[in-house]
């Protein structure tokens, strides 16, 4: 797997664990901690990645929203 795809589906974790903590982030701690580096990852994918690093960025996606779905 490629390090962009790891980084990026690492970013999608760690808004899903804030996601689910019992107190709420600030709007700038989520902003600036999550969403920010995973839109950065998105645009590097877009202009470095391949066909198979966005497929493979989805299929994670997709495990990782089927955790979230099995809880």
């Amino acid at each position: 797997m490629n390090k962009i795809v790891k980084r990026t589906l690492g970013h999608f974790k760690i808004l899903i664990e804030h996601s689910l903590r019992p107190y709420e982030p600030t709007t700038q701690h989520i902003l600036k901690r999550m969403i920010m580096p995973i839109c950065q990852d998105i645009r590097t994918m877009q202009m470095k990645g391949t066909k198979n690093d966005s497929w493979e960025l989805l299929q994670g996606l997709a495990e990782e929203c089927k955790a979230i779905l099995n809880q």
